[in-house]
């Protein structure tokens, strides 16, 4: 009698569906399972030359039904996917609620080309709606902006996306921005990449509360790595932003925490905090101008490639139309390009700055004017 019998250990024989991808075990068995919907059962062929802009649309519609007991997670399996046009997810409009997964077998496995798309079309884009999110591919070549959140939505409007989940994605060399969300909440950020896009690495448009942003990285983007505004509670942990514009670019922001994020070889400075009468239209009053921000152990390196001294390594702080700006610094550091000695930029000349610096460490110089009040622990 065979010992394993009794260990509960059995033979596996090959091509068993326990060692298979849930998603190829989904298409082996039947074309819609459901809870899996493979692109490939549908026709797409990911080969990299075949539009498959049809075929996925049709399993598109398998899951996108207007009904209570829409969605599940649209496949792809490894391959390169030719589109000519966006993909576009639309919410079911009694509940808006969406309810789908767009998945991949990873960013250097699945990719979603849409270089033969029309003028300034987006890659994949979910207008206002719940329960979504995008994994484990690469978006490349969108002539406009590669993931849109809240497509259709506006600022100061009431349409928001929410309980959503960007993971693992790599978004590249699209003619607009990388990420663009308008309006959301309740969201998680992780682990994508945004790179040589022709716009904004990653752009937070309109009032953003509860959004987590987890180990992601905006480089060689064409302009600001990240651009932040009308967010409130809400954090941002081990992201980095190298050798775009600004690493960092703010307004209106509200009890915002940076945790261990980075900045790298940017034109200018690492973070820009700004604030104006402008920048607030649409936006809540509690959200307007920047309170309650705080950046720990942060770090800048060798920003200020456009000259030496041109801006600041670290921080740059600009108030206009009296409008304040107050942050804390702990523990960060900051490290000039070879040739600059200036850290932090200060101008409070059109409204106050009150900056809390508690054991940072920085190799250049603060130049401040007007008013600024800079609070040592």
């Amino acid at each position: 009698m065979e010992r394993r019998k009794f260990l509960g250990v059995f033979p596996i024989a090959a091509g068993s569906a326990l060692l298979m991808h849930p998603g190829q075990v989904a298409a082996q068995s039947e074309q819609n399972s459901g809870i899996w919907t493979n692109v490939k059962a549908h026709g797409a062929v990911g080969d990299g030359a075949t539009d498959d802009t049809a075929a996925i649309y049709a399993a598109i519609s398998a899951l996108q039904q207007n009904n209570d007991y829409r969605g599940g997670i649209l496949y792809f399996p490894a391959g390169q996917y030719k589109c000519s046009s966006s993909l576009s997810f639309v919410a079911y409009s009694e509940g808006d609620v969406h309810n789908i997964i767009v998945r991949g077998d990873g960013p250097q496995c699945t990719v979603i080309d849409f270089t033969s798309a029309g003028s300034a079309a987006p890659g994949i884009t979910f207008d206002a709606g719940a329960q979504f999110g995008i994994e484990d591919l690469m978006i490349n070549g969108a002539p406009g902006n590669g993931v849109v959140i809240g497509n259709g939505n506006s600022v100061g409007s009431s349409s928001y996306c929410s309980f959503f989940s960007l993971k693992n994605l790599r978004v590249q060399n699209c003619g607009g921005n990388g990420f663009f969300l308008i309006n959301a909440y309740m969201g998680t950020v992780s682990d994508c990449w945004s790179a040589s896009n022709g716009d904004i690495g990653f752009l937070f448009a309109g009032y953003h509360t509860s959004i987590d942003v987890n180990r992601c990285y905006a480089s060689s983007n064409t302009g600001i790595g990240w651009s932040l505004n009308g967010m409130t509670y809400s954090s941002f942990t081990a992201c980095g932003s190298d050798k775009n514009v600004w690493g960092y670019a703010m307004t209106n922001m509200v009890g915002v925490a940076f945790n261990a994020c980075g900045a790298e070889s940017n034109q200018c400075e690492g973070w820009l905090l700004q604030t104006s009468t402008s920048s607030i239209s649409g936006l809540p009053p509690q959200v307007n101008d920047i309170h309650g921000v705080t950046f720990t152990s942060c770090s800048s390196y060798f920003n200020s490639q456009k000259g030496a001294n041109a801006f600041g390594s670290h921080i740059a702080a600009l108030a206009q139309d009296g409008r304040p700006i107050q942050f804390k610094i702990s523990g960060n550091t900051s490290f000039c390009n070879p040739g600059s000695s200036v850290s932090m930029v200060l101008n409070g000349s059109a409204g106050a700055i009150t900056v809390y610096d508690e054991l940072s460490y920085f190799d250049g110089t603060w130049v401040t004017s007007g008013s600024v009040t800079r609070k040592t622990f």
